[in-house]
């Protein structure tokens, strides 16, 4: 249990930080400008979210690369992939950032704009695609920092960035009435912290660069799935906004932000168990321990599903206090509170969900953890709307999340148990 908690406790708090990174433009937007602005970044979150993602993908799939070539005693070899990997990702946000401002108008409507939500937020996305580059950099930098052994100021930089972006909030968005486009440049300076501390580390290992053909078509391949995952949630955020602005306008959009965004926060948690112990999990598998391996994997689900009680309690119980906070309107404070409840549920079965994903990603039984990912944004999702929105409206989106989140818990759970039994037997066969 000790060593349990030791990878728990560390990536717990690092989950609940970023998730709250995430949700502060909110609060300071909401105060000071109301429904059309939490709608406005909620409907520019998905464009933000594929920079963000592309950055954690290469981050990751760059780390991955470079631990492999260590591996090899290639050592000048994977510091000049480091730089290779910061000028691919320099090149992709210029290159992102120009397209998505080129096609900003037509994109945004198409997102679910309404009249009084579009000019919020295209002058927050102007701000958040002039600063594309630093999106993508804040976020691969962390999980290069993290596979370079740099693990404390890998931290530094996240805590730095938070800090950076809840202080900046208050200042451009109040004293300097600078309202959506303060809060977008608050999240730029933010990421631009996180890189500068970051390449504090990197200067000394940059010497050189290497643009192989194969090292890059590796980066590319290994960054795909890491990408898609990253991505998922912002697909179901995308449906959602559209089909909230069909039945219910700016109002129903804005109280899904926040109903989004605590839904965000309890995702990040249940995720957290599972992934911290995702090395324990990846070990005993080599070692085919598997009963251990079913031990931890019962200790994860009961520490999920109590951190998400014991949260979504809190959320429950601060109902009111949270809309306020939020500075939702009477009409998007009732949308909220008739979607609350669903949404609380909701968190009981992401907490075994998150975890069996982690699980089978960790044993190297990909094919079930994607089957997990994906069924939520490409098929259970359309389907949900389409089963329940059009005889409940509005309503019908709450009641498709929790049959989204129930198909998913026994879906997860025939997984589960089908590959339990496998291994099994097939440590059964190995012994006799």
């Amino acid at each position: 249990m000790k060593k349990f908690a030791s990878y728990l406790v560390p990536t717990l708090i690092a989950s609940l930080l970023m998730s709250m990174y995430a949700i502060v433009d909110g609060i300071f937007v909401g105060q000071k400008i109301g429904d059309s602005g939490l709608a406005a970044i909620n409907l520019t979150w998905p464009i933000t979210a594929f920079l963000q993602s592309i950055g954690t993908a290469f981050g990751l799939a760059g780390g991955i690369c470079i631990q492999k070539y260590l591996g090899k005693n290639q050592e000048e070899h994977a510091n000049q992939f480091k730089l290779t990997v910061i000028l691919i990702l320099i090149g992709l946000g210029i290159l992102f950032g120009f397209f998505f401002y080129l096609i900003r108008t037509p994109l945004i409507w198409s997102l679910g704009a309404t009249e009084q939500s579009f000019s919020y937020a295209i002058s927050y996305l102007k701000i958040i695609l002039m600063g594309s580059v630093f999106q993508m950099l804040g976020m691969a930098l962390i999980p290069l920092l993290k596979n370079s052994k740099k693990v404390k100021l890998a931290a530094v930089a996240s805590l730095s960035s938070i800090l950076t972006n809840f202080i900046l909030d208050y200042v451009f968005i109040f004293p300097l009435n600078m309202d959506l486009a303060g809060a977008a440049l608050a999240s730029v300076l933010a990421q631009v912290v996180s890189c500068f501390i970051c390449l504090i580390a990197y200067i000394k290992e940059l010497k050189s660069l290497t643009f192989r053909k194969k090292d890059i078509l590796d980066l590319i391949k290994t960054s795909l799935a890491p990408f898609i995952l990253a991505y998922s949630y912002s697909i179901v955020i995308i449906i959602t906004n559209l089909v909230c602005n069909l039945f219910g306008g700016d109002e129903a959009i804005a109280s899904y932000t926040l109903l989004s965004y605590l839904s965000y926060i309890l995702i990040a948690l249940a995720c957290a168990v599972g992934d911290s112990i995702q090395p324990l999990f990846s070990y005993n598998q080599a070692k085919k321990e598997y009963k251990e391996n079913k031990k931890m994997l019962i200790y994860c689900y009961l520490v999920s599903f109590s951190i998400c009680f014991v949260v979504s309690g809190i959320m429950l119980i601060c109902k009111k206090p949270l809309g306020e906070l939020y500075n939702l309107s009477d009409t998007a404070f009732l949308y909220y509170t008739d979607g609350l409840p669903y949404y609380i549920l909701g968190a009981l079965f992401i907490s075994f969900i998150k975890v069996t994903a982690s699980y089978f990603y960790a044993i190297d039984s990909k094919l079930f953890s994607n089957i997990i990912v994906f069924l939520e944004p490409f098929f259970l999702t359309p389907i949900g709307f389409l089963i329940f929105c059009f005889p409940l409206k509005l309503y019908g989106v709450w009641v498709a999340y929790i049959f989204v989140q129930v198909s998913l818990f026994f879906i997860s759970g025939g997984l589960i148990l089908y590959k339990q039994k496998k291994l099994f037997q097939e440590l059964s066969s190995s012994i006799n």
